[in-house]
């Protein structure tokens, strides 16, 4: 079997994906763009969400105290945000030939026109891409789920230890370079 040029973890929420993915980008020793998302909290509450690229670029996506109009549960989500960091970051790795890393395709940033176009143009390309996508299936991670060229991996608590190592060999087969059989 090739090795998938698309590779996406997925798995229901606080399993460790993000978690997975950052542990991939610190085993890879290739230069990626993407970008991370992470939980903005007061104290115990989440309030929203975070969206920082591999190049240190950031922005609030989503917060309790966004008006919208975009709304995703109670959050309101800035599209913007998504565009500025998320799909630029995916224009970065297709222009420069890198690996693309996407954490996440979810909700909120499947909102953003301007992402879905950079996230379908990614998984199209020749570049290999590493992602985490929501359980739930919709119209788009249908699409990239049904890709051939496409490897979705369920991550459990009992496989998250593991798992980066593995991705990280995948990866760097997908992008050309071998691995290190140990």
């Amino acid at each position: 079997m090739p090795v998938p040029k698309n590779i996406f973890i997925t798995g229901p929420p606080g399993v460790g994906k993000t978690t997975a993915i950052v542990r991939v980008i610190e085993l890879l020793d290739l230069p990626v763009n993407g970008f991370t998302t992470a939980e903005i909290r007061e104290g115990r509450k989440r309030v929203g969400f975070e969206i920082k690229d591999t190049a240190g670029n950031a922005a609030v996506m989503a917060h309790v105290d966004f008006p919208g109009p975009i709304r995703v549960g109670k959050y309101g989500v800035d599209t913007g945000a998504v565009e500025a960091v998320g799909a630029e970051a995916l224009h970065r790795a297709l222009e420069r030939r890198t690996p693309a890393v996407v954490d996440e395709v979810g909700k909120m940033e499947l909102t953003c026109p301007a992402f879905v176009d950079a996230l379908l143009g990614a998984v199209g390309a020749d570049i290999p891409v590493l992602g985490t996508m929501h359980l739930r299936a919709d119209e788009v991670t249908r699409s990239i789920r049904e890709r051939e060229d496409t490897q979705i991996i369920e991550i459990s608590r009992a496989s998250r230890n593991d798992l980066p190592r593995r991705l990280a060999d995948l990866l760097k087969q997908a992008a050309g370079f071998a691995t290190d059989p140990s």
